[in-house]
């Protein structure tokens, strides 16, 4: 898959096409293609039928440039962790990360993008899963913390109009923050607000619905329940947090995309973890709030934790 997603091989199986076709409009080697085309086949991404190959209706929109739900950056960010994996056993030797994941990013704008652009695309069906399951539309005003492209408050947005929300995250992720409030045509309900978590003030008691998503696994325990207590500080009494993360269960065991990210952020942070549930949970209760709900959504990340912060009295 992340050989076709880099040759962009899938766009050209949007319509039924021989390996030669498919060779010859991407300059490749015949005979390779017609390799790598039957083995997505037999991965059942491709269908073959009389000689010719195509993509499943439902895999266009996930596998092709444009595509409704593309999934391509997310790929790539894959292929980019490669050369980090291979290099599994020194961690396990030394525990000392591999390389950090902000020196993969560096100073470079485009790659910048294509990770934000990655994190856009894998959280889409999390945020119509969680819908389902909270009271989203409760709330009348929203803070996404570390908020990236800011897909959780577009799309929540978008469901409840009475919603308005902000992207609280880094100025350069935020300049791509505002292209994609600009391409949902939300400019007049969804804002944003440099700025660094960790050294800067969420705000007090000013928002319906806090979330924090794919955040707190990059850090260790007290600093992720460093967060935790500042993020619940911004929630209005009575208001809601949404916790949205990597999570193992109790015995750091299972489920198995969780422990496998544990393992593959331990090589690229320092003291990053899938946290177990239980843990996240106690950092929620230590903060002062009440109802706390733990469930999984079949989306990546798995794990939700969410709780309602205590009225005033």
């Amino acid at each position: 898959m992340i050989a076709a997603n880099e040759l962009k091989l899938f766009d050209q199986l949007k319509q039924p096409a021989t390996a030669v076709q498919v060779a010859k409009t991407l300059s490749l080697d015949p005979e390779a293609t017609e390799r790598l085309l039957n083995a997505l086949t037999s991965l059942e991404i491709v269908v073959k039928e009389n000689g010719q190959y195509h993509l499943p209706p439902a895999a266009g929109s996930y596998l092709t440039t444009g595509g409704e739900h593309s999934m391509k950056q997310w790929i790539q960010l894959s292929s980019d962790l490669i050369p980090v994996w291979a290099q599994l056993s020194t961690f396990i030797k030394s525990g000392i990360l591999i390389k950090s994941i902000m020196d993969m990013l560096g100073s470079d704008p485009h790659k910048m993008r294509a990770f934000t652009d990655a994190m856009h695309d894998k959280a889409l069906k999390a945020t119509w899963l969680i819908a389902r399951e909270i009271p989203i539309g409760d709330a009348h005003s929203m803070l996404d913390v570390g908020g990236g492209p800011g897909t959780y408050a577009l799309e929540w947005c978008k469901l409840h109009n009475h919603l308005k929300a902000t992207v609280f995250d880094i100025a350069p992720v935020l300049e791509v923050t505002k292209n994609y409030i600009e391409a949902y045509g939300l400019q007049g309900r969804v804002d944003t607000k440099p700025g660094d978590f960790h050294k800067d003030d969420l705000g007090d008691s000013q928002y319906d619905l806090v979330l924090m998503a794919n955040i707190l696994h990059m850090y260790d325990a007290d600093m992720s329940k460093s967060l935790v207590a500042k993020a619940v500080k911004a929630v209005k009494p009575g208001g809601r947090i949404v916790i949205h993360g990597f999570c193992t269960d109790e015995d750091q065991a299972g489920p198995l995309e969780d422990t496998l990210f544990s393992l593959n952020i331990g090589m690229l942070t320092e003291g990053g973890r899938a946290h177990p549930v239980q843990e996240k949970i106690d950092w929620l209760k230590s903060a002062g709030v009440t109802d706390i709900r733990h469930f999984r959504v079949q989306a990546i990340p798995t794990g939700v934790v969410t709780a309602t912060r205590h009225e005033v009295q």
